[in-house]
């Protein structure tokens, strides 16, 4: 049996979430209900009662399929539904692509700090992993040469993340245009997952990979940007179809299709996508200046690792604890109050803060915060 490590922060997340009363770990915009959704879209959902709950289309709905490829083309790529794939999640389609990619001889190159996922599932189905450290003196994005470095000649996939999670950091076109030619030259596949794409709230949006590498894979869902995790939708968009096939084969043996439902509603949301975009990044640049405000006014206790560009995630640097697991325990259980531990992305000294949850939880949960580091450094 493959060895799976234990998933760090969602372990961490799940031992706390049903029990505090401010979640300022949230990854997600605020999510919506359908009626919330109707006052911002001008439409109200409609799913016909009488309509059969079949398993549906099973590559998922062609309108669905070709939203989500307006989303990924620009002036230069036309993409169309034949270049997208629908899964469970994001974490769906980045478990599919090393399904299908990678395997016992290969070697991964990925990008440190990350989603976990992103290094630990190609270990898991044998491949070697490199981490590609993200330095504060690169501005947390990937360095040419140290990539380089890193490469050797059975490097399969490179793994990237834009926006990065936990950092918040945004790779500009110029850079992705660098790395894909480098991975050209040396016939290296890609992975962006651009799961919190477009929410480039404080910098210029950059391209995405799948719009200026043929073989580049793009993974990202309607958690994140669209508020609407509770549907668990994800798509793989790539130039490549032949991978797409591939994937495809594999997909039948752990999912087969998405629920008609979940179909209807991400077809419902991305119809409107301009207008909840519109709420969502408001939310974020509205809430950002809250925590700038709170970190200034922290006289030192709290400072971001890096300014966050993109996303609704960043870290936060605690001055004097070093254990920031045991402190986001206790903030969970004596506080009520949700952030990740940034061991779970290997950077103690840290905590995982999402911005983008309702006001009410980041200012509650910003205070308790502040209070809880008070009593913690006064024992």
């Amino acid at each position: 049996m493959p060895y799976q490590e234990t998933f760090a922060v969602e372990d961490f997340i799940d031992k706390y979430e049903e029990e505090v009363e401010y979640n300022i770990g949230e990854t997600c915009c605020y999510s919506m209900s359908l009626d919330d959704l109707e006052l911002v879209t001008g439409e109200k959902f409609s799913f016909e009662a009488d309509k059969r709950l079949t398993y549906g289309p099973i590559r998922g709905s062609t309108e669905l399929r070709s939203l989500i490829a307006e989303i990924y083309s620009n002036e230069d790529i036309v993409l169309t539904k034949d270049n997208v794939l629908i899964t469970n999640g994001a974490i769906g389609a980045n478990f599919l692509t090393f399904y299908a990619l990678v395997g016992p001889g290969d070697h991964v190159i990925c990008v440190d700090p990350t989603y976990q996922q992103l290094h630990s599932v190609p270990h898991m189905f044998g491949a070697e992993v490199d981490l590609l450290h993200l330095r504060a003196e690169h501005k947390f994005i990937p360095d040419i040469d140290e990539l380089k470095i890193l490469i050797k000649d059975n490097t399969k996939c490179l793994v990237l993340n834009n926006p990065n999670n936990p950092l918040g950091s945004v790779m500009p076109t110029e850079k992705l245009m660098e790395i894909v030619a480098l991975a050209d030259k040396h016939n290296i596949t890609i992975l962006c997952d651009e799961v919190y794409s477009p929410l480039f709230h404080s910098c210029e949006k950059p391209k995405s990979l799948c719009q200026m590498s043929k073989r580049g894979i793009v993974t990202g869902s309607m958690s994140k940007s669209y508020c609407a995790a509770g549907v668990r939708l994800g798509w793989i968009v790539s130039q490549n179809k032949q991978f797409l096939e591939e994937a495809a084969s594999r997909r039948d043996y752990n999912m087969i299709s998405v629920s008609v439902v979940d179909d209807s509603i991400s077809r419902y949301i991305l119809r409107h996508r301009q207008a909840v975009l519109k709420r969502n990044f408001a939310l974020c640049r509205e809430n950002m200046l809250l925590l700038k405000d709170f970190i200034q006014s922290s006289n030192g206790k709290f400072s971001f690792v890096h300014d966050p560009q993109g996303g609704s995630v960043c870290l936060l640097r605690i001055n004097g604890i070093n254990d920031t697991h045991e402190f986001a325990s206790k903030l969970a259980e004596e506080f009520k109050v949700l952030c990740a531990p940034g061991e779970c992305f290997g950077i103690p000294n840290t905590i995982r803060i999402g911005y983008a949850n309702s006001q009410r939880d980041l200012v509650h949960g910003l205070r308790l915060l502040e209070l809880a580091y008070d009593k913690l450094i006064s024992q």
